[in-house]
């Protein structure tokens, strides 16, 4: 078995299946209807790993849990005639009025509110957190256009409301949408037609049978070799610092994303230790070009420094979880790798061949 054939092995139970992808579609599409029948005027878009198609099941505490979605609501008001506790406040108040939703809302987030769906498929359930918004104002699009970003990103950045106290909500910048059109334009170099068939005559017959043909399949069931180096990357990260306990301390998807995407924007159809492998080397050497003086820039709001909050000690952990990611990503021997990618991936890959339902031992660089 090939390298790259190995890791995407060891992904295939934690992507979020076309089934549940579907399902999860229907239900945003849903309350939105249902808030546009309540006179909440807005407009629903999936957004984060749900838009861009690295989605993987969170790992906390030893264990997988649920995967989380986002949402974003951006309400049809000008932010100059709003404020983000009415708008935060106006969605919420529309979903506790439903006796569908209301059993389903959890507790007030800082910046959403979260509908818990429980097993929806095969025991395995998924929370819809939906962000309110409105669109940003012209002046900040403008200091981003003019930080360097095309104006067809900027154009899209939206101000989402952050609660800050009790009664105390702000509004925070944001652009999930741009970041999306950022990310797919280079994920899409990645992905080759032979890949779209392969990955087609997997879909399950009933999502073959509503599309008809390949033409037709929205590319959101699609993954190409850079998404799946993203997920891969995302998964190793969330076990090691959880085996580490400096949880708190973990890169944000984010940033890895951005990285990881910006270090291929320009190359065609690399594998995906390939990609992970560039992604590796370009922060050795501090040579991705989103790294700028000290600072990893957010793409689409050049303003944004992304590791502007971390300190000394959690960019040094960071490095070390790099090392450690390419410490697997450099196992020649077949067997190794599917034990390391065993233990350090998916517990459930592999088993049939290493002879155990779980191989416990973490590797080296979780001996802190």
């Amino acid at each position: 078995m090939k390298k790259d054939d190995a890791i995407l092995h060891s992904l295939q139970d934690l992507d979020l299946s076309p089934t549940m992808e579907k399902n999860a579609r229907d239900k945003y599409q849903a309350l939105a209807k249902y808030l546009e029948s309540k006179g909440l005027d807005s407009d629903f878009y999936p957004q984060g790993s749900f838009l861009i198609g690295t989605t993987i099941k969170p790992y906390k505490d030893g264990k997988d849990h649920d995967y989380d979605l986002d949402i974003l609501s951006i309400l049809k008001r000008k932010k100059e005639e709003t404020q983000p506790y009415n708008v935060k406040i106006d969605v919420g108040d529309c979903i506790k009025e439903s006796g569908i939703y209301s059993e389903k809302l959890e507790k007030e987030d800082k910046n959403c509110w979260t509908l818990k769906y429980a097993e929806i498929s095969d025991g395995v359930g998924f929370s819809l957190d939906v962000v309110p918004s409105v669109d940003e104002s012209s002046n900040i699009k403008n200091e981003i256009i003019l930080s360097g970003v095309d104006y067809s990103k900027a154009e899209k950045t939206v101000a989402i409301t952050e609660k800050k106290g009790n009664l105390s909500y702000e509004w925070k910048t944001s652009n999930p949408l741009g970041f999306g059109d950022w990310f797919l334009e280079i994920s899409n170099k990645h992905l080759t037609s032979d890949m779209k068939n392969k990955q087609f005559a997997s879909l399950p017959i009933e999502i073959r049978m509503e599309f008809a043909s390949i033409e037709n399949i929205p590319v959101y069931y699609y993954r190409s070799n850079l998404q799946r180096a993203v997920q891969f990357m995302k998964r190793h990260r969330d076990i090691y610092y959880d085996r580490s306990k400096k949880g708190n301390d973990k890169p944000s998807s984010i940033l890895i994303t951005a990285l990881i995407a910006d270090c291929v924007k320009d190359q065609y159809f690399l594998s995906v230790s390939e990609i992970i492998n560039r992604f590796i080397e370009g922060w050795k050497q501090k040579n991705i070009s989103i790294m700028k003086n000290g600072k990893i820039l957010n793409p689409v709001d050049l303003r944004e420094n992304l590791i502007g909050s971390y300190n000394y000690s959690r960019l040094n952990t960071m490095d070390k979880w790099i090392a450690s990611l390419s410490e697997l990503l450099n196992i020649d021997d077949e067997m190794s790798l599917k034990r390391n990618l065993h233990n350090d991936i998916n517990e459930r890959a592999f088993t049939n061949e290493l002879g155990s339902p779980r191989l416990v031992s973490p590797t080296k660089p979780w001996k802190e």
